[in-house]
């Protein structure tokens, strides 16, 4: 923590420009640059890319990047320490007094294109009161990994003309969850359903097409999701998707679909269906088995292979909505995590890692620090004993796989004087003061008074850490078995 203040410190100071990977740290309690999403977004520059870290935390406030009347030119990276840890949220819904529009009362708006977001939760807590949304994007080439977005009604919102890209998220909801425009994919996604709903999809107007034996209209498309359901929602009692207006479409692609989807796959409406685009290829239960989808609705389509394969990957389809390049899949590859992790002379140490911007580090799955350089030390403090995880950071933000080193997997001997194990005590030579910690890092005992043996009758039997201090202040730390 020392090191993370320190860095900070000269963060702010304006000292050292590259002191460590992100332009900003929101913290809850006050530990990083800013206490709110909005203030750190707020403060970042035009037309450079900004990584704004955020720490775990619950942040109660509605976040918008631009407006709808100004679109915001900066290129924004939002990085949460953890899924589960980064809550975004915000209650209201659109029944609320005073007529408010979905813009009032969206949780999250991105009115900004080139948008990246990773290890975070975005909701909107409204419940069953009518229209409310969790996320509205509003710009062109949005990308979300690792992401959950909650809500009820009308969850996620996208604009006509956009394209945007999901990968490994969780998106949750009850009534036309994931509705409106634009050119959306879902890779390796769970699309949650709650009880109290029917509808997953509301797409409206697919404008660009494929021109096949059946015109393909691109909309929203779902690729190796999960379609599941909370215990409570009843055995077919939803749909697919169904149509907002003419020309809508929603494709299912080698997609595991749970007991609670309607044979029949798709509701019409006004309609609608009659000039739009529903689809499935390889729809699978819960299990992995092919499913007999011959009770689907006659205007809905079972597509060939050869199109899955050759038009309906995610390149394909963005090149029909724009010219301009996006290719979400390549952004979300992580970058190599840091390598030969290592104990030297009190420090952890890697290698470099090539074309990443710095390093995150975790204590026993809390987040430790930020930094740039290879190495750093270990605070004196005692509770630093445990595993260290490390994570490489490229420049859009994206995140490594974990390296870890445990420090509790070394012994280090200063002082001559030794412990043993003898009839349920710990015996030593000499007077000490000791701890006693699992492999995690976690206090199982502590004694602060000097004693040359301790009764451990009641500890269960393992392995453990052990870290003594002599009189002359010279520590032992050593790997001990409790039989």
């Amino acid at each position: 923590m020392k090191h993370f203040l320190l860095t900070l410190l000269t963060l702010c100071a304006g000292l050292i420009a590259n002191a460590q990977p992100f332009r900003y740290i929101v913290a809850a309690d006050g530990t990083g640059t800013h206490t709110s999403i909005q203030s750190a977004l707020d403060a970042c520059p035009d037309g450079e890319r900004s990584i704004v870290f955020v720490r775990n935390g619950i942040y109660d406030e509605q976040v918008s990047l631009g407006s709808k009347a100004v679109p915001s030119l900066k290129l924004i990276s939002l990085i949460g320490e953890s899924t589960a840890g980064v809550i975004i949220t915000h209650n209201q819904s659109r029944s609320s007094s005073g007529s408010p529009t979905f813009e009032d009362i969206c949780t999250v708006k991105i009115y900004a294109t080139d948008f990246y977001a990773e290890n975070l939760t975005i909701q909107n807590t409204a419940g069953n009161t009518g229209m409310a949304e969790a996320l509205y994007t509003a710009g062109d080439r949005q990308t979300f990994k690792n992401c959950k977005i909650l809500g009820y009604q009308d969850t996620y919102r996208s604009k006509k003309g956009t394209r945007g890209y999901f990968k490994n998220c969780w998106i949750e909801g009850a009534v036309d969850f994931i509705y409106a425009g634009g050119v959306e994919f879902f890779d390796d996604c769970t699309i949650n359903c709650v009880n109290g709903g029917g509808y997953i999809t509301a797409p409206e107007d697919a404008y660009v097409t494929i021109p096949k034996t059946q015109t393909i209209r691109v909309g929203f498309f779902f690729r190796n999701c999960n379609i599941t359901a909370n215990s409570d929602v009843a055995d077919d009692s939803y749909y697919l998707g169904r149509p907002w207006v003419s020309y809508a479409g929603s494709v299912y692609l080698n997609c595991k679909l749970g007991k609670h989807i309607k044979a029949t796959g798709w509701k019409e409406w006004s309609g609608n269906e009659t000039t739009s685009f529903f689809a499935e290829y390889n729809s699978m239960d819960a299990n992995g088995t092919l499913l007999d989808v011959s009770g689907r609705v006659f205007w809905s389509y079972q597509l060939p292979k050869e199109d899955v394969d050759n038009l309906l990957t995610p390149t394909a389809i963005y090149a029909r909505v724009s010219s301009t390049l996006y290719d979400p899949v390549t952004l979300c590859v992580p970058p190599a995590a840091p390598e030969n992790v290592r104990l030297e002379n009190g420090k952890i140490v890697w290698d470099a890692v090539h074309n990443v911007v710095g390093y995150v580090v975790y204590k026993n799955g809390q987040f430790y620090a930020a930094l740039t350089e290879t190495t750093f030390s270990e605070s004196e403090d005692i509770t630093n004993i445990g595993v260290y995880t490390l994570y490489s950071i490229n420049t859009d933000g994206v995140q490594s796989l974990p390296s870890t080193v445990s420090t509790s997997l070394y012994d280090v001997f200063e002082s001559n004087v030794k412990a043993e194990i003898y009839k349920d005590r710990i015996v030593f030579s000499e007077p000490v003061h000791f701890s006693l910690y699992t492999y995690s890092g976690e206090v199982i005992l502590s004694f602060n008074k000097f004693c040359d043996n301790y009764s451990i009758d009641k500890i269960a039997k393992g392995l453990y850490l052990l870290r003594y201090i002599d009189k002359s202040s010279k520590t032992n730390i050593r790997k001990i078995h409790i039989y």
